[in-house]
C-alpha cells in the first residue's frame, strides 16, 4: 500500500485464539478517503486482515473448503483454505458475489482465503441457524503491501451493490451477504490508566471535561487501588450442594456467564492454577464444549502472563500490570455480593491487554450458546445458563450502518430466544456515542422512575431484550465517564466499587517508602500501589455496573423459581431488575 493511503491507520496487534497476534489498524476519520457519496465515517478499530461475512457459504466457498471443513470438523485443527485468484485475462463480469470478492482481492494484490481457524459458523450450525464466517486477505507476494480491509471493504460495498441491482432474484431470496469489519473490543481505555476504559476519538475542541473522567483512573478517586476488607464472605441463603450447580435442597442455582479474562484465586473462589483449572462451591472454571474450553481465549504459555494470576503479558519484563489484570475476578465479585446464591462459570474471551476481535468474541458466544443448549434439553455434562455478562464494546465506523444485523447480533439474538439475558457495559468514554454491542438494546424514554420503549416493536415475547448498565457514584450520581443515551436501560453502582482481585497478582511497582521495623519484628511501609494479594480493591467503570445488575437478574430468576426456565422466567427476571416492562409482537 503506498504511504500517502497509509495516513489513515495506525496498527499494532492483537492476540489471535489460534495463537499468535493478528494485525490491527485504527481507523482516522480526519484522514481516510472516502468513494464519492459515501457515508461518513467515524474512528473505529479493527483486524487488519479479516472480514466477517454473515450467513451460509455459497455453493462455490463451500466446494473449495470442503476439505479443510472435514478436517477442521473432524481434528479441531486450524483450516485455512486458498481460493484461486481471479483470472488476469478474464473478460466475463463476476456472476456471483464471491467471485466479485474474489476479483477485487486480485486486482489489490491479495489471495482470498478462507478462515477456519475458530471452527465454521456456517458448517456447523445450531438448530439449522446460520451466523457467519470470516474471509481472510493475504498478500499475493511478499513484498512491502501491508493488508487493509478497508479499502477492500470499500470496493465491496460498491461492486455488491451493482451486482444487486443487475441480478434477478426469486421471491424471497436473500440479496448479496453484508460484509464487515472484524472489530476490535475492548474493555479498557489505554495503557495510561487503569480505569476500564473504551476509547472514543473526540474533536480537539470539545468541552467535554475529560479529565474530570480521566479522575477516575487515578488511586483515590476511583482508580484501582488495593484496600483491606474487613467482612466476612457473602452469605448464601441455600446450603452448598453436592455440585456447584444445585444446592443441598436441590434447588438449580442461577448460572452467570463473565465473559471475561477469567476468575482468579481467592477465598470467596477458590484456588486458580492456570494448567489445571478447578472448580469451587461458587465459581465454574472447567465449562467445556465438546472437549474444550466454552471461551476461545487460549492458556498463556507461561503462567506470569494470565490475566487472573500474574498479570503481566503486555510488559512481561517490566511491567506495569495489564490494563485489565484481576478484570473478570472484580466483575465475579460483584455478582458474589449482590446474588451469593449464583454460581459462577467463568468464559476467558481475552486476556490482560483487555482487547479481542470481534470474530473471537463471536465464537466464544456462540460456543457458549451451544453450552446453554445441551443443558437445556438434559446432555450430561452441561448446564443451562441464565444470563451472560459482558463487559467490552467498539465504536462503529459508520453510523448509517447501526442497525447492521450482523453474526454478532445475531448470536446475541439467539441466546435471548434460547432464555438466557444477556447484559452489558455501556462504555466508559462520557459519550452519547452508540458502542456496541449495549447500542443494541432497546431505546427507552423515562418518565418517573419507570422506563419504557420509545417502540413497543423493538420488544418481543420471544426473547428478553439486552440490557445495558451504566455507572453510579457512590453518592448515587451518574459517574461522569459513563456513556450515556436511550440506548441504556439503567444505571448501577460502578465507580469505587469494593470487590475481589486474584491473591496471586502483585506487579512490579514498590512502595514509595519500606523499612525495617525498629519497635518489633517486621517491615513499616507505605501502600503497595499494585500489590493485591490482600484480594481486594476499589476500582471504576461501566465493567462493573453491568455485573451488579446481571446480579440482579440472577436473584429474580432465583426468587421467581430456580427451576423455571425459559423465555418467560427470562422476561420476568429482566423486569423486576429493571423495571422495564412490554412485549411487543416483533423487536430486535
Amino acid at each position: 500500500m503506498p504511504a500517502a493511503e497509509e495516513e489513515h491507520v495506525s496498527e499494532t496487534t492483537v492476540a489471535d485464539a489460534a495463537g499468535g497476534r493478528r494485525p490491527v489498524r485504527h481507523l482516522d476519520p480526519d484522514r481516510v478517503r472516502r468513494s464519492p457519496g459515501a457515508s461518513r465515517v467515524d474512528a473505529t478499530t479493527y483486524v487488519a486482515d479479516r472480514l466477517i461475512v454473515r450467513g451460509d457459504l455459497p455453493d462455490a466457498l463451500r466446494e473449495a473448503v470442503a476439505p479443510e471443513v472435514e478436517r477442521l470438523t473432524a481434528g479441531g485443527e486450524r483450516a485455512v483454505a486458498v481460493l484461486d485468484p481471479w483470472p488476469v485475462d478474464a473478460t466475463e463480469e463476476p456472476q456471483t458475489w464471491i467471485d466479485g470478492v474474489r476479483r477485487i482481492a486480485t486486482e489489490m494484490g491479495y489471495r482470498l482465503t478462507y478462515d477456519g481457524t475458530l471452527g465454521d459458523l456456517a458448517v456447523d450450525d445450531v438448530d439449522d441457524e446460520t451466523f457467519g464466517y470470516a474471509l481472510r486477505l493475504v498478500p499475493e507476494r511478499d513484498d512491502d503491501l501491508e493488508v487493509d480491509t478497508w479499502q477492500v471493504l470499500e470496493r465491496i460495498t460498491a461492486e455488491l451493490r451493482d451486482l444487486d441491482e443487475r441480478d434477478e432474484l426469486d421471491e424471497g431470496e436473500e440479496r448479496t451477504p453484508r460484509v464487515g469489519l472484524d472489530h476490535v473490543l475492548r474493555a479498557q481505555r489505554g495503557r495510561t490508566t487503569p480505569l476500564p476504559f473504551v476509547p472514543v476519538a473526540r474533536p480537539r475542541t470539545t468541552p467535554l471535561p475529560v479529565s474530570a473522567v480521566d479522575e477516575y483512573g487515578r488511586p483515590g478517586t476511583g482508580g484501582l487501588t488495593p484496600v483491606r476488607y474487613l467482612g466476612g464472605p457473602p452469605r448464601r441463603a441455600l446450603d452448598d450442594g453436592p455440585t456447584p450447580w444445585v444446592a443441598a435442597d436441590g434447588t438449580r442455582r442461577p448460572v452467570v456467564a463473565i465473559v471475561d479474562t477469567g476468575i482468579g484465586s481467592h477465598p470467596w473462589f477458590g484456588e486458580y492454577d492456570p494448567q489445571d483449572p478447578q472448580d469451587s462451591a461458587v465459581v465454574v472454571r472447567t465449562a467445556s464444549l465438546d472437549g474444550a474450553p466454552v471461551g476461545t481465549f487460549p492458556v498463556p504459555r507461561f503462567d506470569s502472563e494470565d490475566a487472573e494470576f500474574g498479570g503481566l503479558s503486555v510488559d512481561p519484563l517490566t511491567g506495569p500490570l495489564d490494563p485489565v489484570a484481576g478484570h473478570g475476578t472484580f466483575m465475579a465479585g460483584i455478582v458474589h455480593q449482590v446474588c451469593p446464591d449464583a454460581v459462577l462459570m467463568a468464559v476467558r474471551a481475552f486476556g490482560g491487554s483487555g482487547e479481542v476481535s470481534e470474530w473471537q468474541v463471536l465464537h466464544t458466544l456462540w460456543r457458549v450458546l451451544r453450552y446453554h443448549r445441551r443443558g437445556a434439553q438434559g446432555d450430561d455434562g452441561y448446564h443451562r445458563v441464565d444470563v451472560v455478562v459482558l463487559a467490552m464494546g467498539y465504536y462503529h465506523e459508520q453510523p448509517l450502518d447501526y442497525g447492521y444485523d450482523g453474526p454478532l447480533r445475531r448470536v446475541l439474538r439467539a441466546l435471548r430466544r434460547a432464555g438466557v439475558v444477556v447484559v452489558t457495559a455501556s462504555g466508559n468514554d462520557g459519550t452519547t456515542r452508540p458502542m456496541f454491542p449495549a447500542a443494541w438494546a432497546p431505546r427507552l424514554h423515562r418518565e418517573g422512575g419507570a422506563v419504557a420503549p420509545v417502540d413497543d416493536r423493538q420488544l418481543s415475547a420471544a426473547y428478553p431484550p439486552l440490557i445495558v448498565a451504566g455507572a453510579t457514584n457512590p453518592d448515587g450520581t451518574t459517574a461522569i465517564f459513563s456513556n450515556d443515551g436511550p440506548w441504556v436501560t439503567c444505571v448501577r453502582p460502578g465507580a469505587s466499587v469494593m470487590s475481589t482481585m486474584p491473591t496471586t497478582v502483585d506487579g512490579p511497582e514498590t512502595p514509595a517508602a519500606r523499612v525495617a521495623e525498629r519497635l518489633r519484628p517486621g517491615v513499616r511501609a507505605t501502600v503497595d500501589p499494585d500489590d493485591f494479594t490482600g484480594g481486594y480493591a476499589t476500582w471504576s467503570g461501566t465493567s462493573f455496573a453491568a455485573p451488579y445488575l446481571a446480579g440482579e437478574v440472577a436473584g429474580a430468576r432465583l426468587a421467581h423459581g430456580g427451576a423455571d426456565t425459559g423465555v418467560p422466567a427470562a422476561w420476568d427476571a429482566v423486569t423486576s431488575a429493571t423495571t422495564l416492562t412490554g412485549r411487543g409482537d416483533d423487536g430486535r
